[in-house]
């Protein structure tokens, strides 16, 4: 299943895209913009596959492609503060929800990546990410995104895999405008191109050999004023779904 988000200020003291009432929606909103339809089409779906993925490790760098549905909420928070903020409670949602599509290729480890792996036996990999979402509620956008992704199975439990991963890439937005912008007075200076980050937790158990589960921040930003200011930069939080092929 997924959550659903959208386009938003993520930078300290930014001022907000949305109205005071808007910012002030629980992530519990969420909920209602959740396309259960198109979750439980694309389980029907990847029930059906052919079981292509009989591994219990699903990105062993033979270039596995991986498909899935990901879903979040805007938020208010910077990034920084947005794991602090979600232990203590205090993370503020606003009225704008992203979902879409994500697909993956692994690729084969190299140099660094293939010597840590075998040096600390910890499994390392990386590949390639690339997304398809569309932003509703408070604003409306839509959002390309090309990445490389990299992780490493961080621990195991009984047959349950816990990784820990991140994207870096690219995220072009267009379609309705403000972006990220909060100071959105010219369409030049919306900053439809942004640096793409998605820090992860993704959960994968050997009884269900090519299904992933994700938990991930999806974070577009200036990289502290080098390619946008500071100010431009938007947060999400959400989950996905996806499975190996």
């Amino acid at each position: 299943m997924l959550v659903t988000s959208r386009f938003r200020p993520a930078q300290r003291g930014a001022d907000s895209l949305l109205p005071p009432s808007a910012q002030r929606s629980s992530l519990r909103a969420a909920s209602s913009g959740v396309p259960w339809h198109l979750l439980a089409c694309a389980a029907a779906l990847a029930a059906g596959l052919p079981a292509a993925a009989s591994a219990a490790e699903p990105r062993a760098g033979d270039g596995t492609w991986s498909i899935g549905l990901y879903g979040g909420k805007l938020i208010k928070d910077n990034l920084l503060d947005i794991v602090p903020h979600a232990f203590e409670g205090k993370i503020t949602g606003q009225n704008t929800v992203i979902e879409g599509v994500l697909v993956r290729r692994s690729l084969q480890d190299f140099g660094w990546m293939k010597s840590w792996s075998d040096w600390g036996g910890i499994p390392v990999f990386n590949g390639l990410e690339f997304g398809a979402f569309h932003h509703h509620g408070g604003l409306d956008t839509d959002e390309l995104i090309a990445a490389w992704r990299v992780g490493a199975t961080g621990a195991s439990f009984g047959g349950l895999n816990i990784d820990l991963a991140g994207s870096f890439g690219v995220s072009h937005a267009f379609g309705g405008e403000p972006y990220d912008n909060p100071d959105h007075h010219k369409s030049s200076d919306n900053y439809a191109t942004l640096f793409y980050m998605a820090p992860e937790v993704v959960l994968h158990h050997d009884a269900l050999p090519g299904w992933q589960l994700g938990f991930r921040i999806h974070h577009r930003s200036g990289i502290y004023g080098l390619v946008a200011p500071s100010k431009v930069g938007s947060n999400h939080v959400g989950m996905y779904l996806m499975r190996d092929f």
